[in-house]
C-alpha cells in the first residue's frame, strides 16, 4: 500500500507542484489523453468500447464511424480536453500569461475537435457502396456471355466503373447475337441492357 499512497500521476509527468490554472490544464490534458488512448485501444480490440462506455455511464453512446464526424462526439470532446490542456499548459509554462493560456488552450482544443471530426468524416467518405446504376453501363463495350436469341434476352459482360459485370441484355434491332460477339450498350429498359453488335 505504501507505493500506491505515494503514486501521483502529476509527479510522473513533472507537474507535481502545479497549482491553480496549471492544475486545470494538466488535469484536462491527462484525463483527455487517458480517455483518448483507452477509447482507441478498446476500439482496436474488437469494438467493445461502445459496450464498455454504455455500461459505465448508462447512456446510449453512438461511437459508429457514420456519426463520428459531427463535432460534439465522445471522440471530439476527448480531443478537445487533451489539446486544451496541452496548449494551455504550454503557453502557461512559456510565461504567456493566464488569459493567453486560456485562449491558446481553447484554440488548440477547437482545432483538434474540428480535425477529429474531419478525420472521421474522411473514414466515412472512404466507404464504398459497391452498387452501380444500370444507366452507367450505357456506352460500355463488352462481349455476349449467353447468346441473345432473335427477339429474346441473353447475357452480356461489360466493364462498368472499372469492373467486369454480367447483365441481362437484348438486341437493339431484335436480331440474334451469338456468344462471344462484341457489343456496345446503347440503352437500358428496366433491368435489361439494350445492345448492338459492333
Amino acid at each position: 500500500m505504501g507505493l500506491l499512497d505515494t503514486l501521483n500521476l502529476f509527479n510522473l509527468v513533472g507537474l507535481g507542484d502545479a497549482t491553480g490554472l496549471e492544475l486545470l490544464f494538466a488535469a484536462s490534458a491527462l484525463i483527455g489523453g487517458i480517455l483518448f488512448v483507452l477509447y482507441f485501444f478498446l476500439l482496436m480490440i474488437g469494438g467493445i468500447a461502445t459496450d464498455v462506455f454504455d455500461g459505465l455511464f448508462g447512456i446510449d453512446v453512438d461511437m459508429g464511424a457514420d456519426a463520428s464526424f459531427k463535432a460534439l462526439t465522445f471522440q471530439g470532446i476527448m480531443a478537445f480536453m487533451m489539446f486544451f490542456g496541452l496548449g494551455g499548459l504550454w503557453v502557461l509554462k512559456s510565461d504567456g500569461g493566464d488569459n493567453l493560456a486560456i485562449l491558446a488552450g481553447a484554440v488548440c482544443g477547437g482545432f483538434s475537435m474540428y480535425g477529429t471530426g474531419k478525420l472521421f468524416q474522411l473514414f466515412v467518405d472512404l466507404q464504398q457502396d459497391g452498387t452501380t446504376e444500370l444507366s452507367e453501363a450505357i456506352g460500355s463495350k463488352g462481349t455476349t456471355y449467353l447468346r441473345i436469341s432473335e427477339g429474346g434476352v441473353g447475357q452480356v459482360t461489360v466493364e462498368v466503373n472499372g469492373a467486369q459485370r454480367t447483365y441481362n441484355a437484348k438486341s437493339e434491332d431484335g436480331t440474334r447475337i451469338g456468344t462471344g460477339d462484341f457489343i456496345e450498350v446503347v440503352d437500358v429498359i428496366g433491368e435489361v441492357l439494350v445492345v448492338k453488335r459492333i
